[in-house]
This record gives C-alpha cells, sequence and structure tokens, in this order.
C-alpha cells in the first residue's frame, strides 16, 4: 500500500461519487455551529485548509467573510474553483501540502475540517500544520479541528459495506491496524474495476489536546457532532476542537 494514498485518491473521478453524502447539509450545521460559538467580525479572514471542493469556502464567503483555501488536489481545486464561480463568491485558491505552507497572513479562524488529519506517518508530520497555524493566527485568532473520534470508531467499525451510486457499485472494506484505520475502497462498473486506500492514524482527544496545548493553544470548546452537540467518548461520531491562540 502507498503511504501516501491520498494523491492518487483525491485525484480520481470517484472520491467525490463516494463522498455524495458529506454534502453542503453538513458543512452548513457545522458553520452554522462555529459562527455560534466564535465571535467573528463580517470582515474576519478565514483559511480553509484542504479545502477540497471548496464546500465550507463557499458557504463562508456567501456569509459575508474573506476567505483563502488550499488544496493539493488539482482535480479538487478546479472543482472549488467552478463552485466559487456558479456562486459569485470572491475566493483565493492555492495548491499546498498541509506539510508547506508558505503564508505571511494572518487569519482570524483557521478550519481544518472533515478529518483532513491523521495521512501522515511519523506524528510530526500529521502535526506540522496545527503548529504552523498556530503562526498564521492573528492574536486571539482560532483554530478549529474537526477529526474523527477514535473510541467511538474502534467500538463501531463496519468492517464490510456496499451501494451503488450512478453506475457504480461501491465496495468499502475496514480495518484497524497499528492505530490507524485502514479503508479499501473498491469502485466497479461494466468496463473496469479500481481500488483506493485510506490510511488515517488514530489519536484519541487527550493527545490531541495535549499536542495542541504545547503547541499554545487554550482549548475553549470541544464538541461531538455538527451540531455542537457535547462530546462523549463513548457515543460522538466525531471530535471537534476549538482552539484560541
Amino acid at each position: 500500500m502507498k503511504s501516501e494514498w491520498f494523491k492518487e485518491w483525491f485525484e480520481s473521478d470517484e472520491y467525490l461519487k463516494v463522498y455524495n453524502h458529506r454534502n453542503t447539509d453538513d458543512a452548513e450545521k457545522l458553520t452554522t455551529t462555529l459562527l455560534g460559538k466564535i465571535g467573528l467580525n463580517r470582515n474576519s479572514l478565514i483559511l480553509d485548509a484542504a479545502c477540497g471542493n471548496g464546500r465550507y469556502s463557499v458557504l463562508l464567503a456567501k456569509k459575508g467573510f474573506k476567505v483563502v483555501g488550499f488544496d493539493l488536489s488539482a482535480k479538487l481545486l478546479t472543482i472549488a474553483r467552478n463552485n466559487i464561480k456558479k456562486e459569485s463568491c470572491n475566493i483565493l485558491l492555492f495548491r499546498a501540502d498541509v506539510r508547506e505552507v508558505c503564508l505571511k497572513t494572518e487569519f482570524d479562524l483557521i478550519l481544518l475540517a472533515f478529518t483532513s488529519f491523521g495521512y501522515f506517518e511519523s506524528d510530526d508530520e500529521n502535526f506540522k500544520f496545527i503548529n504552523s497555524s498556530y503562526k498564521l493566527l492573528k492574536p486571539k485568532g482560532y483554530f478549529v479541528l474537526d477529526f474523527l473520534n477514535e473510541k467511538y470508531l474502534r467500538n463501531n467499525l463496519v468492517p464490510f459495506s456496499e451501494r451503488e451510486f450512478e453506475n457504480l457499485k461501491i465496495r468499502e472494506e475496514r480495518k484497524i491496524e497499528k492505530d490507524r484505520v485502514i479503508k479499501k475502497i473498491i469502485i466497479e462498473n461494466n468496463r473496469a474495476k479500481r481500488e483506493y486506500y485510506e490510511k488515517v492514524k488514530l489519536y484519541d482527544k487527550d493527545f490531541i489536546i495535549n499536542r495542541m496545548e504545547l503547541i499554545g493553544y487554550e482549548i475553549v470548546d470541544i464538541f461531538g457532532d455538527y451540531n455542537g452537540s457535547e462530546f462523549i467518548p463513548e457515543r460522538s461520531e466525531r471530535l471537534i476542537i476549538i482552539g484560541r491562540k
């Protein structure tokens, strides 16, 4: 299995079809929750890290914020630019790896959403963007991490699922190996069969919070879903952490 699985997967034509259920509704819920918990002026500058097809960037721009986004995938950035054009938004996008983001601007809010974390082999690589984000924030600026809940996932892992979307048969096989959740995605149509992987390092809440506090963040809120519900280790599907510089 390739260690940098995301380079192939996020450039594929099938990625957004597999995650078609992760739609604007989810993004709207989290955006509404965050804005209710974080006081931002309409002129606030927001960085949407690993922005993908621009779901969050567009929503935030439509609410009046100044938005900058980046992603490693050229294909997803092309889709994001098309979405931005359709919505007549003014958003600056650029291509970058989260481990090597070169910016001098300071932001009021940095958002790392939809499990765009834990992709790399080492802890230092995985936390590199969280560390550099601290330097990219204005004083009292906020960093938001939207990640899976490690304990819930371990207890509720679905080893196998299968469904159809459009003309595709999508089969997903999941396992936990060496503290990583590994998903094999097999996609078939009448003409071809393709395989992709996702491989995400599992971190529990206390480990992440400890690393964030060592970087300098003050943890101001933790919740367990996009509606802002209390985080309950055994029941919450998500781990959403708000840190302040």
